[in-house]
């Protein structure tokens, strides 16, 4: 079978055709067509781009459909399944979750179809979180002046749908997150925002931003939160610098600049420290720093 004789074919001819099956002998010797052109390593996306136009628009696009089932060893730009799809771009990946609460095989199994060497891990989060794609984690560094993000669409009809612009050119690991209800008292692996209610944030926001401590901690033990202090200092740029310390060493009066939501019954409160106060001056809390979500 010559494959440049379909060329001409349109998918309704196929779709009438008993040799268009899978079964038939059309679709065996399209196969062994294809096979003939000989296996490929794994190339770069550009590469199998220019070998496919070699073939003819549609070859290519049958080809693309028959690509799982042939063992070219070349991603495909499209792929979904029960839990998501995925379909990249010249620089981007977009990402639909429909099922949240698969395996995370499923949701790992749809990246690395697309070419990426991706781990992906279901992490406890808050309950306003769960389905969210986390912001991935990378091993391995991006190319200079480059950089990875997430946006999340506003109109999804799914669990979760956004876009992840990344380098084409990265060759490294991805760690993707998933979010799941976190248990009673687990730590969030994506703490949230309470301190100033954030736009469209948690519905559990409270407008605490440079009110005095006393009153803020009134409010989340009224809550029936634990709560853990961050002393930060101001810098002349605006930036702040800090580290955890005993609430024993926060002044009543202080103000508070923000607090995050870190478990189900617990909120990390950090503290402007007064411009009296020097640098570096209060002890360090004697507790261990949470180890990223990736790093479990």
């Amino acid at each position: 079978m010559n494959i440049a004789d379909l060329a001409g074919l349109r998918d309704e001819d196929l779709a009438r055709e008993v040799w268009a099956q899978p079964s038939g002998a059309g679709a065996r010797a399209l196969m062994e067509s294809i096979m003939a052109e000989g296996r490929v390593p794994v190339r770069p996306r550009s590469q199998w781009r220019r070998r496919s136009l070699g073939l003819g628009v549609v070859t290519a696009g049958l080809a693309a459909a028959l690509v799982m089932g042939v063992p070219f060893g070349v991603p495909i730009t499209d792929y979904a399944n029960a839990a998501i799809s995925v379909k990249t771009g010249a620089d981007y990946i977009n990402v639909t979750i429909t099922d949240p609460e698969a395996e995370a095989a499923m949701f790992a199994e749809a990246f690395r179809a697309v070419g990426l060497d991706a781990e992906v891990t279901k992490v406890p989060v808050a309950p306003e979180d769960v389905g969210e794609l986390l912001l991935p984690a990378l091993t391995g560094d991006l190319p200079p002046g480059r950089e990875m993000t997430v946006s999340r669409q506003s109109n999804c009809a799914s669990a979760w749908c956004g876009t992840v612009s990344m380098p084409v050119d990265f060759r490294g690991k991805i760690h993707f997150g998933i979010g799941r209800p976190a248990a009673s008292g687990e730590r969030f692996a994506h703490p949230v925002q309470i301190i100033p209610p954030a736009p469209g944030g948690s519905p559990e926001g409270y407008d605490g931003r440079h009110k005095p401590v006393s009153q803020v901690r009134g409010e989340m033990e009224r809550r029936g939160m634990k709560i853990t202090y961050v002393l930060m200092w101001q810098e002349p740029d605006g930036s702040g610098n800090g580290y955890p310390v005993d609430a024993g060493r926060i002044e009543d009066d202080w103000l508070v600049e923000s607090g995050h939501k870190i478990a189900s019954g617990a909120v990390d409160i950090t503290v402007r420290a007064p411009g009296s106060l020097q640098p570096s001056s209060v002890p360090r809390a004697d507790r261990p720093t949470p180890r990223a979500w990736w790093q479990d």
